[in-house]
C-alpha cells in the first residue's frame, strides 16, 4: 500500500480519537473518493470504517472491491470475503455470511479465522452443537488460545455439557470471568450457596457488571446478608435501572428486612418495566391491600385479569 495513503488515513483516525470527528471523516471520505481504484487502500478503509461502526459504508466498499477487481489475487479476495462476512453477521445478515463464508471455505482456505466466523455464524442462530465442531477446529489450530478455550467453554455450558465447560474454562485460566461465572452458577443451582458466594465475591473483584453484582447479591440473601444484598441490588440498579430481574430479588430482601415499602417500590418498578409474570404481579397486589392501599391494589388487580386473559387467548 502507498505511504501516504496509510498516513493519512492514520492521522483521520488520530483526528477522531482526539475528538475531532468530522474532520477526521471528511479525510477518510477524500481517501475514497481519491484512491477508489487501489484496492489495498480500499481494503483497509473499509476495515476503518467497521471498526469506527460505520457497517454500510465498510460493507458497500468491500463489494464494490469485489465487483470491480475480479483478477485480485486469491488471497486477497477471500480477506476481503471474510471481513464482508464479518460485517454481515454483525448486521444479522445470516445468508449473506453463510454464503461468503462457504465460499472460503470451498475455495480451500483453512485459516483460524474462518472458523473462528463460521462458529459465530452458527451460535448467533443458536445452533450451538455446530457452533462447537468450527471452535474444535480452530482450538486444534491453536491449543493453548485462551479466548478460544473460554468461547469453547461457554458454548459446552450452553448445550448442558457442564463437566466439559468447566474442564476447557479452566485451561482459559483460573481467574478468567468465564469460569468463575460458569463456577458460581453450577454451584448455586446445586444449592451451594456458600461456595456460590465466594465465587461469585471473586468475580466482582474483576467485573463489577449487572450479572455479577447479580449474582453476588442473589447468594448474599440466600445467606441472609440482608445488608450486604441490598448494597449489591442498589449498586446493580445503579449501573442498570432495566435489570429487570433484580426488582423481585430487591422486593425479597426488602420483606427480610421488614421495609414493605421498599418491597412495594421494587415490584411497582417490576412491572413498569413490563415484567411479565404474574406471580410477581400477585404479590404487589397482596403487598398493597395489606398496606391499605384498596386503590392502587384494584389498579393492578385490574392489569393482572388483563394479562391472565391475554395469555389463556395464546
Amino acid at each position: 500500500m502507498p505511504k501516504k495513503w496509510l498516513y493519512v488515513i492514520d492521522e483521520a483516525i488520530k483526528r477522531i480519537e482526539n475528538d475531532e470527528v468530522e474532520l477526521g471523516l471528511t479525510a477518510l471520505q477524500k481517501v475514497q473518493e481519491h484512491g477508489k481504484d487501489i484496492p489495498d487502500v480500499m481494503m483497509y478503509l473499509a476495515e476503518v470504517w467497521y471498526q469506527l461502526g460505520h457497517l454500510d459504508e465498510a460493507s458497500s466498499l468491500l463489494s464494490d472491491i469485489l465487483q470491480k477487481n475480479l483478477d485480485m489475487e486469491p488471497a486477497k479476495r477471500r480477506e476481503c470475503q471474510m471481513l464482508l462476512a464479518e460485517i454481515a453477521l454483525d448486521s444479522g445478515d445470516f445468508e449473506t455470511a453463510q454464503h461468503l463464508l462457504y465460499e472460503c471455505k470451498e475455495s480451500g482456505v483453512e485459516s483460524i479465522q474462518l472458523d473462528l466466523l463460521l462458529a459465530d455464524l452458527y451460535a448467533l442462530q443458536d445452533l450451538d452443537e455446530v457452533a462447537v465442531k468450527y471452535l474444535e477446529q480452530a482450538r486444534q489450530k491453536e491449543p493453548d488460545n485462551q479466548d478460544i478455550l473460554a468461547a469453547l467453554g461457554n458454548l459446552h455450558f450452553r448445550i448442558g455439557n457442564d463437566e466439559e465447560a468447566m474442564r476447557l474454562l479452566e485451561q482459559a485460566g483460573e481467574e478468567s470471568l468465564e469460569l468463575l461465572l460458569t463456577k458460581g452458577r453450577s454451584m448455586a443451582q446445586n444449592g451451594q450457596f456458600e461456595q456460590a458466594y465466594q465465587v461469585f465475591r471473586q468475580a466482582l473483584v474483576l467485573d463489577r457488571s449487572a450479572e455479577v453484582l447479580y449474582g453476588s447479591s442473589l447468594m448474599a440473601f440466600h445467606l441472609g446478608r440482608l445488608e450486604e444484598a441490598i448494597e449489591l441490588v442498589n449498586s446493580l440498579h445503579a449501573l442498570d435501572e432495566e435489570y429487570v430481574a433484580a426488582y423481585p430479588l430487591a422486593a425479597d430482601i426488602y420483606l427480610s428486612l421488614g421495609k414493605s415499602e421498599k418491597a412495594i417500590e421494587s415490584l411497582q418498578k417490576y412491572v413498569d418495566l413490563s415484567g411479565f409474570d404474574l406471580d410477581h404481579i400477585k404479590r404487589l397486589i397482596a403487598l398493597l391491600t395489606q398496606a391499605g392501599r384498596y386503590d392502587e391494589a384494584k389498579e393492578y388487580q385490574h392489569l393482572l385479569k388483563q394479562w391472565d386473559e391475554e395469555t389463556n387467548e395464546e
